[in-house]
């Protein structure tokens, strides 16, 4: 068997069904097409060429799929966030805190009975909606699940917004979710750091928590940052292009290591689409999109 170093700035996941009902029975389980746990996880901003010549990074892309034409869709950072869970920046532009209607991932995995929660660190619960904590490691403009309000109206959808210290605890009782979203506090993506730091932090902390639930075969992980700098402005080729790279057991199985299509945030949702068969949200953006590599579907 073939063993990886995993880390993630985007990331998602699927685990086998043998693993999930073993796991938890309580937890309900629908088997993917192509893969059974989806974790996504987002860094904060960086260009992809800055990101490839970080060696822990660099490493990881060698491990899976490099979407090496991967572009975040615009600046600052919230759009791309409700790009994710929405395939459209649902009417934003800014990172203002705002209220958004309409419906969202969450809603497409409820109605088809997938699990899934949004694990935020330094979220302090309680469906708080304020912009930050005052230790500003939490901002809101990076959890759009609370900005949804057909999430944050709903007690059962805004229960599953939950503080990242839940993630620890649901993968030792072994009851993670099929679909995870994480976002790391604004130190350890990188926000109100460096890099490197984000980096040291998924090599050193995030992959070793995870391992376990890595060494299932229908486990994807997908890795992207929320934004690229803002110095790339003036090459239109690398205009808002991130690092973003998928790994599992799977993944590993493919054809090839480097993908060269173009993707961006709208093609995360598609992706998670096509892997259960959710529905379509209604808006028409969602069928705009690109799904993810086709070489993780082969």
């Amino acid at each position: 068997m073939r063993f990886y170093n995993l880390g993630i700035l985007t990331v998602v996941f699927l685990a086998n069904i043998s693993y999930l009902v073993s796991a938890s029975r309580d937890t309900p389980f629908v088997k993917g097409v192509y893969f059974d746990r989806i974790i996504t996880v987002v860094l904060g901003s960086s260009s992809y060429d800055v990101s490839m010549q970080d060696s822990y990074l660099s490493s990881l892309a060698q491990e899976g799929i490099s979407l090496t034409n991967f572009h975040a869709i615009w600046h600052p950072a919230q759009p791309n966030y409700f790009a994710m869970i929405c395939a459209s920046k649902g009417g934003v532009l800014t990172d203002f805190t705002v209220d958004v209607d309409g419906p969202s991932l969450p809603n497409l995995l409820e109605a088809s009975g997938v699990s899934w929660k949004a694990y935020i660190e330094n979220y302090p619960g309680n469906d708080f909606t304020g912009d930050n904590t005052k230790d500003e490691l939490y901002y809101r403009k990076y959890n759009p699940f609370i900005s949804m309000n057909e999430i944050r109206n709903n007690h059962t959808l805004v229960s599953k917004i939950v503080n990242a210290d839940e993630f620890v605890e649901d993968i030792a009782k072994e009851s993670l979710p099929q679909y995870v979203f994480y976002t790391p506090n604004t130190r350890n993506s990188g926000h109100l750091t460096d890099l490197s730091y984000a980096s040291n932090y998924l090599r050193t902390k995030f992959i070793p928590l995870i391992k376990p639930v890595l060494t299932n075969s229908r486990t994807l992980l997908v890795i992207t940052f929320d934004e690229s700098t803002y110095f790339d402005h003036f090459n239109l080729k690398k205009y808002n292009q991130i690092y973003t790279v998928l790994i599992g057991p799977n993944v590993l199985t493919s054809y090839i290591h480097v993908d060269e299509l173009r993707y961006n945030h709208y093609s995360i949702l598609p992706t998670i689409q096509l892997n259960w068969n959710l529905t379509e949200l209604g808006t028409g953006d969602d069928k705009k999109a690109t799904p993810l590599s086709p070489y993780l579907f082969l």
